[in-house]
């Protein structure tokens, strides 16, 4: 494994044993991750503004970040976002909230939000940005 196929390998068997649902924000049409977490047992969804034109292998939902629409009955345990861009992370941070859902992300190394995060371990740095309640 080279590349980012190697972190998102390491983010999926991370998340992998811990969680049992995970919505992935900002997919595209890397759904790497995805795959591995859903392979793995989890209930996974990926969410992007615009689905796809190709195979998927996992569900997918529009989902803009910035003005989330989401049906109250939806729950998750993480959220996870790869090389997001830094305006979605007040909204991604938000929306966790709201979810009641841990929120993990993976920038790039030159990258980083000023929000207080804890950094997690997984053979590439996670920030942790919002811890679910009890």
């Amino acid at each position: 494994m080279s590349g980012y196929k190697h972190i998102e390998t390491l983010i999926a068997r991370f998340i992998s044993g811990r969680y049992g649902s995970v919505l992935e924000i900002g997919t595209g049409r890397n759904t790497h991750a995805a795959e591995l977490m859903q392979r793995a047992g989890l209930r996974v969804t990926c969410s992007d503004l615009t689905i796809p034109q190709t195979t998927l292998l996992v569900p997918y939902e529009i989902l803009d970040i910035c003005n989330p629409t989401v049906d109250s009955t939806f729950e998750v345990e993480c959220i996870l976002s790869i090389r997001p861009i830094e305006e979605m992370m007040a909204s991604m941070i938000a929306f966790a909230g709201i979810l009641n859902s841990d929120l993990l992300v993976y920038h790039l190394g030159f990258e980083g939000y000023s929000y207080p995060h804890k950094i997690v371990d997984c053979g590439v740095p996670l920030c942790q940005y919002v811890t679910r309640q009890s």
